[in-house]
């Protein structure tokens, strides 16, 4: 429906919901994939550990993707004159959108409730994953209304690239923690790797 709404609209905040919602997608789904084999495949502690900080860093990488697409856009726009959002996928847009921030503010509060029984990097992630998802939920259907409201202005035309560039800027603030506690998980794991390996060559010696 995000893509049917993308290919019907001349909005870029609707293309930016189907370039996050494709990312975040891709994100979820390896989330997924990770937190049930861990269980099921009885990986060990630091194993577990390691397969978590490589889904925060693909969780990393996808936001910084989506932050670059959406800023790149909405900067061509601005220098083009802006362009108002025409075309029946607006509507349609709006209304998932609002329905798309109910269930990722339902989503996150779990996520929270996790992260206080069990604090985790990967319940960390999934918090800020989710914080940018609704602020942009909440970015884009707010947008597309008051382009609506303002149609045939010359505010109309500057709305939708505006709003492309806050959603921007609050992807690049979920983002930082995100990119933080990946990097901290990655040295902490590098240390534990060299430690053997000091070990042994102590050993030889």
């Amino acid at each position: 429906m995000t893509a049917y709404a993308a290919a019907t609209s001349t909005s870029l905040t609707i293309r930016a919901d189907l370039a996050l919602t494709l990312i975040d997608m891709l994100v979820l789904v390896t989330v997924a994939i990770v937190a049930g084999g861990s269980k099921k495949l009885g990986m060990s502690k630091r194993r577990a550990a390691l397969a978590e900080t490589l889904v925060n860093a693909l969780a990393a990488v996808g936001m910084c993707l989506s932050m670059a697409i959406v800023a790149g856009i909405a900067v061509q726009r601005i220098a083009a004159g802006g362009v108002e959002p025409h075309g029946s996928g607006v509507v349609l847009a709006m209304s998932l959108n609002v329905a798309y921030a109910a269930v990722n503010f339902w989503i996150l509060r779990r996520w929270k409730a996790r992260n206080m029984a069990a604090a985790s990097a990967l319940a960390r992630a999934q918090i800020c994953l989710f914080s940018d998802k609704l602020s942009s939920n909440l970015l884009i259907a707010a947008s597309l209304a008051t382009a609506m409201i303002w149609e045939g202005t010359m505010i109309a035309r500057f709305i939708d690239p505006v709003a492309g560039l806050l959603i921007a800027t609050m992807t690049a603030r979920w983002t930082i923690p995100v990119v933080r506690d990946t990097a901290r998980s990655l040295r902490r794991e590098f240390r534990r790797a060299r430690r053997p390996v000091a070990r042994l060559g102590n050993e030889r010696l």
